[in-house]
């Protein structure tokens, strides 16, 4: 029985965690909930659509794969901080991967990374953009999870 609530218990929260990084990586682009749902909803923003589900798919396979087995972790605390410390790790990654992107790609006179980042995704619904970074996250989650693994 305790394998079975211990199995729900991480599910739960590796799937509430998943979702506030993405809901979170959406606020830091500007995009309060109210704003992602009228983003998607009214105007039907693709970018802002796909930029939410990579994301989410993303961190979700990365936090389900390192909760998976928590009972050879040494401690429920040990086990959440190879959780953490490698989502640290992969968004150091990501961030690095996205700043090269962004001094390759087309970018405005004075503009850095977050606002290149929101102007494509959020002003110009670039949702092949999107996907692009999206496959730069992906590279650098699953490399770090193929390793902690």
């Amino acid at each position: 029985m305790d394998v079975v609530l211990n199995s729900l218990l991480y599910a739960t929260v590796a799937t509430m965690l998943s979702q506030v990084i993405a809901i979170g990586a959406m606020r830091w682009l500007g995009l309060s909930p109210t704003k992602l749902a009228h983003q998607i909803e009214d105007v039907q923003n693709v970018a802002v659509g796909a930029g939410f589900f990579v994301i989410s798919l993303i961190t979700s396979i990365f936090i389900a794969v390192l909760a998976a087995a928590p009972e050879e972790a040494e401690s429920v605390l040990a086990s959440w901080g190879w959780i953490f410390g490698g989502l640290a790790l992969a968004l150091l990654y990501t961030g690095f991967s996205f700043a090269v992107a962004h001094r390759m790609m087309a970018r405005l006179e004075g503009e850095n990374v977050y606002t290149w980042i929101r102007r494509e995704l959020v002003d110009e619904q670039n949702a092949s953009l999107a996907f692009f970074l999206g496959g730069l996250m992906s590279a650098a989650f699953f490399s770090v999870l193929g390793q902690i693994i």
